[in-house]
């Protein structure tokens, strides 16, 4: 047992004076003479060790009745941590989980207001001398140091609901650095307080157990339970958006209820208008996969808004994204003497395409990142810095198409399929044979071919190169040979693709090129040559868009700014090997449609979405988390299930121990209490 206040002890002194009272009060049985005892009452008469006893039960609850009272004026406590003693300032942190999921209502009111209130009370049960960190999702600079008791209650009271979500184990982290930095030493520990719902999607430790000198307190509001449905994520079947061509919207729709809903109904709107409609039906605690179909007929930059029906949680019930149909695609054919003739005819007088076409002897290096796709069109061999050249393309998202020459060169082919990730050339075989499968499930074919006839004429060959496909055979097989070999195949490499033909365009080894599935493989192959990159990202995600063939200069500046307002912010900028790194940072906004402005041309469409990591509203009850605070080795915890009135007692008691003052009230009122009964009843 300890005392708050110690120097009270000395007003023991006082015990002395009951005892000097009874010292002088007692008192001698004296012999007295009568003449006549005839008219006195019988009494009986006490002893002499009886009266003393009473004296000393009388004395005895005087002291104790002085010693408790004397106690509970110096506040005895039980601590609980004896390493605290000495210890004259005190740091508390204070963590007000500012995000989305706290906008909602309990029995008493919003529980973002109910945590401000209850986060005050403890604020104030502290001395004004101790010293206060506030912390919210946002991050804010002041949010970094420590603040006096009444800058950190003006502080609260500017708290408002963020988009911004962050893991527990993140948070807690920073606010014990700043404690265990702090640097004064006349502190112990700290104290750190979390204000929040429990959330079970956000609540998680990441292997993070604070310091043994923290002290972390829970302080948990819960909400009336509520169904929410919302929209989870959203993808294309391909990675282009095509002029003209129909495209299907996928969409994952999330329901956390018990129960299903039927006819929900979701819309998308691009530019501002209109483009499909549709409903749904979502099964009860699970999700649900739709789609959308809409036809874009205008190239250019598209905004797009997803939106469903939801109440009353309705931030997530939108998914804003954005896209680009370009209005050309560079390609580069590369060719040897009177070759590139086939690549004309296709690209040549279609406004669609930029074509350009170089000799191999000719080609300039420094312009390749430039194009979307490069034919290499049956070069005899391909020089090493050209391999390179289209090496670091490929990484770096480019698309390359290879036609090889009959008796070119194996080796350096085998450099430029390696670099490209596909299998190398083990051998050419004379065979006859005919391709017997297209590949209609994967995009390049996706929607070309309304109904395949049974006795299709597929293109033949009479010699084609065999690859080795042993330990890297990761290849997708576009069209396949009769006896399984592969004839027409694309790879992949870091961010690009490379297509290759176990053919040249030569009729002496097949009619490939100048069979009708011909064209519509270059075209798509083209098409597919230019996706449309990153639609949306999260807001406060530290994400980075790579936009390339945009060259920019050193005092290029970049802006993200909003579809229609003024809102936005400058992000950080990287120039790359072809292109530009955009680092979007944990910057805080709003939801909606943006573009990515330089020099006020737009340069790129995206969507801005809130953060789903608390679309599902499942909660810890406080058994549960104090189980898992138990299980995750963070014994220095607890949780305080208290209201506004209550929170503060709560507090105290677990920072001064077992409080034992109220205790020693009574007992000295006891001891009082016997000893009127001592004087009263026990008579003489």
């Amino acid at each position: 047992m300890k005392f708050a206040h110690p120097e009270i002890l000395w007003a023991l002194i006082a015990l002395a004076v009951p005892v000097i009272v009874h010292l002088f009060n007692f008192r001698r049985f004296k012999r007295v003479e009568f003449s006549n005892v005839a008219f006195l009452k019988e009494v009986q008469q006490e002893t002499k060790s009886r009266s003393r006893l009473k004296h000393l039960l009388i004395l005895t609850s005087r002291l104790l009745a002085i010693l408790f009272l004397v106690f509970a004026f110096a506040q005895p406590f039980i601590p609980l941590d004896e390493t605290r003693t000495g210890a004259t300032t005190r740091n508390v942190s204070i963590y007000i989980d500012n995000s989305f999921s706290m906008d909602a209502l309990s029995g008493e009111g919003r529980l973002l207001d109910l945590a401000k209130a209850k986060a005050g009370e403890v604020i104030s049960a502290y001395q004004a001398t101790d010293r206060f960190q506030i912390i919210t999702n946002d991050l804010e600079g002041r949010h970094q140091r420590f603040h006096s008791q009444e800058d950190v209650l003006d502080m609260l009271d500017e708290i408002t609901v963020s988009s911004a979500v962050r893991p527990l184990g993140e948070v807690i982290q920073r606010q014990q650095d700043l404690i265990m930095t702090s640097g004064a030493e006349d502190t112990y520990g700290g104290n750190i307080f979390v204000f929040s719902d429990l959330q079970e999607s956000t609540h998680r430790f990441d292997g993070f157990v604070p310091d043994s000198a923290i002290n972390v307190r829970f302080v948990p509001e819960f909400a009336t339970r509520s169904a929410n449905v919302w929209i989870d994520s959203i993808w294309f079947d391909t990675p282009v958006r095509s002029l003209n061509e129909p495209e299907k919207l996928n969409l994952r729709i999330m329901n956390d209820a018990a129960e299903g809903l039927d006819n929900v109904p979701m819309k998308l709107e691009i530019n501002g208008q209109q483009k499909a409609i549709g409903s749904f039906n979502v099964l009860p605690g699970t999700f649900t996969d739709t789609c959308l179909y809409f036809t874009s007929t205008t190239p250019g930059v598209k905004h797009c808004r997803l939106s469903i029906q939801d109440h009353p949680i309705s931030y997530d019930d939108d998914w804003h994204f954005g896209f680009t149909i370009a209005a050309k695609v560079k390609v580069l054919v590369i060719k040897e003497a009177n070759g590139g003739g086939e690549f004309r005819s296709i690209f040549g007088n279609d406004p669609f395409y930029d074509l350009e076409v170089s000799d191999l002897g000719n080609v300039n290096y420094g312009r390749i990142p430039l194009f979307d796709l490069v034919i290499l069109d049956e070069p005899s061999s391909i020089a090493s810095g050209l391999t390179q050249e289209l090496a670091s393309f490929i990484n770096d998202g480019g698309t390359v198409l290879f036609f090889p020459k009959s008796n070119g060169e194996k080796n350096s082919y085998n450099e430029l399929l390696l670099a490209g990730g596909a299998p190398s050339i083990k051998s050419r075989t004379s065979i006859r044979s005919k391709v017997s499968d297209i590949n209609l499930s994967h995009p390049i074919y996706a929607g070309v071919f309304d109904r395949i006839p049974e006795n299709i004429d597929l293109p033949q060959v009479t010699s084609y190169l065999a690859f080795s496909r042993g330990s890297r055979s990761g290849e997708q097989q576009l069209l396949t040979l009769q006896n399984g070999d592969p004839f027409f195949f694309r790879a992949s490499e870091g961010e690009g693709q490379l297509f290759v033909s176990a053919v040249g365009l030569s009729q002496e080894e097949s009619n490939f090129s100048k069979h009708a599935i011909f064209v519509p493989t270059i075209l798509r192959v083209a098409e597919f040559a230019r996706p449309s990159g990153d639609m949306d990202q999260t807001i406060g995600a530290d994400a980075v868009l790579t936009l390339r063939k945009l060259p920019v200069t050193g005092d290029a500046s970049f802006k993200l700014q909003r579809v229609g307002s003024e809102e936005g912010y400058i992000p950080r900028h990287r120039s790359v090997r072809g292109g530009v790194e955009i680092f979007l940072g944990d910057q805080q906004g709003s939801a909606g449609n943006y573009e990515l402005l330089l020099a006020d041309s737009v340069v790129k469409a995206i969507g801005l979405n809130y953060s789903r990591d608390e679309s599902s509203l499942s909660a810890y009850t406080k058994a549960n988390w104090e189980n898992e605070l138990a299980l995750a080795g963070w014994n220095k915890s607890s949780v305080i299930e208290s209201s506004i009135d209550t929170v503060s007692n709560a507090v105290e008691q677990l920072d001064e121990g077992k409080v034992l003052w109220d205790l020693f009230i009574m007992l000295a009122i006891a001891m009082l209490v016997i000893e009127l009964l001592l004087i009263k009843f026990w008579k003489s």
